[in-house]
């Protein structure tokens, strides 16, 4: 089980409730899988949706086209798509930021496949707006070839481009090694991902948008993580089947937790 606390469940709540640090709205099912999901309140009443994936139990993967080259585009098609395969999605979110063209702004590995290569250059093409992807520092999330995850700053990510399996690229890189982002309170976000140690990643929605810097300290402080890595803001969404949760857009790279097969 995921689950750290030392004590009962409801005596944890109250006691994190009474000291004004969280609320734990809720807590799903679905830890047989892999996962556990959690309705979450921080002390200045932001709501999250976090789930955390046992990387040792579920498999963790990126998704953009499928066999034929066509875009799923959202969190229900991937989900059909996947299901008629053979496939339990337990849970999923966009995964960066992308072009007007559609596609991601940045590097995007599947199963070991480099579709789109690491971007280093500091400014947009032509013809595209700023964007969150180019403040500095940007980074990478990724899956290695031994099945353990990581939040690299671009530049470091380059040294580990040979042995990622599953890769996207965004920014900014909100939280690396306990430090927050720069931005502060200017840029308002809505989804991340983080990596709580080796073995644990932690998608995290914001459905009601909150700043960068409330973000990286909900996941440093609340979630126990040290590194986070902004997802996008406005074009967010999650979807948790087995709650009957679902926020869905049109996207181009979606992460996706499905059960691993028997």
């Amino acid at each position: 089980m995921l689950i750290r606390l030392r004590w009962p469940l409801t005596a944890a709540v109250a006691l994190l409730s009474g000291i004004g640090l969280l609320r734990v709205a809720r807590v799903g099912a679905g830890v047989e899988d892999g996962i556990e999901y959690r309705e979450m309140r921080s002390g200045g009443g932001a709501r999250y949706h976090v789930v955390r994936v046992d990387l040792t139990r579920a498999e963790l993967r990126m998704y953009w086209r499928d066999d034929a080259g066509r875009p799923f585009g959202s969190l229900a098609a991937l989900e059909r798509w996947l299901s008629a395969r053979g496939e339990k999605v337990l849970a999923a979110t966009n995964a960066g930021i992308f072009y007007r063209t559609r596609v991601p702004a940045g590097l995007h590995v599947e199963r070991g496949r480099e579709l789109r290569p690491l971007n280093t250059v500091p400014t947009p093409p032509a013809g595209e707006a700023p964007g969150n992807f180019f403040y500095r520092p940007n980074g990478v999330f990724f899956i290695d070839d031994d099945g353990r995850a990581h939040i690299a700053e671009t530049g470091a990510a380059r040294r580990s481009l040979a042995r990622m399996r599953e890769a996207t690229q965004s920014g900014p890189l909100i939280l690396l090694d306990g430090e927050p982002h720069w931005l502060v309170g200017r840029a308002v976000t809505r989804n991340a991902v983080a990596v709580c140690s080796p073995t644990e990643v932690a998608m995290v929605f914001a459905p009601d948008g909150v700043s960068v810097r409330d973000l990286a300290l909900f996941i440093r402080d609340e979630l126990k993580c040290r590194d986070a890595l902004y997802l996008d803001g406005t074009i967010s969404g999650l979807s948790v089947p087995s709650e009957r949760r679902r926020w869905d857009g049109s996207y181009v790279g979606i992460l996706a937790a499905t059960a691993r097969r028997q």
